[in-house]
């Protein structure tokens, strides 16, 4: 093991180690999670960074293609470069995720690289998906895919494009319908509950995907960060993560406590007595909820006897209220205030 994974793996440990057990650590969220800086300025001495040059970087768990995919990174977000190895590198995601990514998805920097991106006039794709093109028409050869998320650097206007740079230097131009200035963007939002729902309706019917975070595909604790995310606030990877978040919702008798996007958790008893979160929902209002499993994105009822009632609601064993805690030290930040974005 590197020097540097140790030592981020002892900080996790130490940082994890005064939570509650109820919903015990597990052993993979110590050995995922690092506690990251708030900005780049914590740490102007390193040296290696990167930055996400495709639309979807596959984060997986090992340095192989047939590893457990983790998670994703869309492009534009800049992570830490732990260890490079047999052109794989691991990396540390904005949120604190340590697993591995291939080397060709990567624009490698330093710190005054990760901060001129940082800094540069960026854009952010607001729509589903939109292609970068090699020139400022409809027909034009694709320089690369976005997808809602994505960021890219503005460097001028043509007609109804933006001429744009990838994170690697490539020169592209995208729809102006289909994106909106990033920090513009993110400064503006001040959502309630109500539109982390509406945006995590934006993704009925994507596909479900074991650790994906985009709407190229989504699994239930992907649907919660990318909701919150589309509203400028950054969450946890891992749904045992999220519940750690926020502040707890009484549900001991009953839903009446529950505002729309609150997260409902489900879990299963441990030998221990303590308890694995395995999923988690997005409360609508109404006993309703919307999440990714079985196939895809969709809504079900809490409610027994409805015809969509969700059998696995017999599993809920907490709710988190996210809105009103960012920046707080509860595990939720404003994207907008994020050093790793702004």
């Amino acid at each position: 093991m590197s020097p540097h994974k140790f030592l981020y793996i002892i900080a996790a440990i130490l940082l994890l180690a005064g939570c509650s057990q109820k919903y015990a650590v597990t052993a993979e969220d110590v050995a995922r999670t690092l506690p990251m800086p708030k900005t780049l300025d914590d740490d102007k001495t390193r040296k290696d960074y990167g930055i996400c040059r495709i639309s979807v970087m596959n984060v997986r768990e090992e340095p192989e293609y047939e590893a457990e995919m983790g998670t994703q990174m869309l492009m534009g977000a800049i992570c830490w470069i732990i260890e490079r190895r047999g052109g794989w590198s691991m990396i540390s995601t904005p949120e604190g995720y340590i697993a591995w990514v291939t080397d060709g998805s990567l624009f490698f920097t330093d710190y005054d690289g990760a901060m001129a991106w940082k800094a540069s006039p960026r854009l952010i794709v607001t729509a589903h998906y939109t292609p970068l093109l090699a020139a400022p028409r409809k027909r034009a050869a694709q320089v690369s895919d976005a997808v809602r998320g994505c960021i890219v650097a503005c460097t001028g206007i043509s007609g109804a494009y933006y001429r744009c740079r990838l994170p690697d230097g490539r020169e592209a131009y995208v729809a102006r319908r289909d994106v909106a200035d990033c920090r513009k963007f993110f400064a503006s939002q001040n959502p309630t509950g109500r539109d982390i729902v509406s945006n995590a309706g934006r993704y009925m019917g994507i596909p479900y995907l074991w650790a994906g975070s985009s709407v190229k595909g989504l699994d239930c604790s992907g649907l919660s960060q990318r909701a919150y995310m589309d509203c400028g606030i950054l969450l946890p990877r891992n749904a045992s993560q999220q519940e750690r978040c926020g502040e707890a919702v009484d549900i001991s008798v009953g839903w009446g406590n529950l505002l729309p996007g609150d997260l409902v958790f489900f879990g299963r008893p441990r030998d221990d007595g303590s308890t694995r979160i395995y999923h988690v929902a997005i409360y609508i209002g109404g006993e309703r909820f919307i999440h990714s499993q079985g196939g895809m994105v969709h809504t079900n009822s809490l409610v027994p006897g409805r015809g969509d009632y969700f059998a696995g609601c017999s599993n809920i064993v907490s709710a988190r209220r996210i809105l009103g805690h960012e920046d707080a030290g509860k595990g939720v930040s404003r994207i907008i205030d994020n050093g790793w974005y702004f």
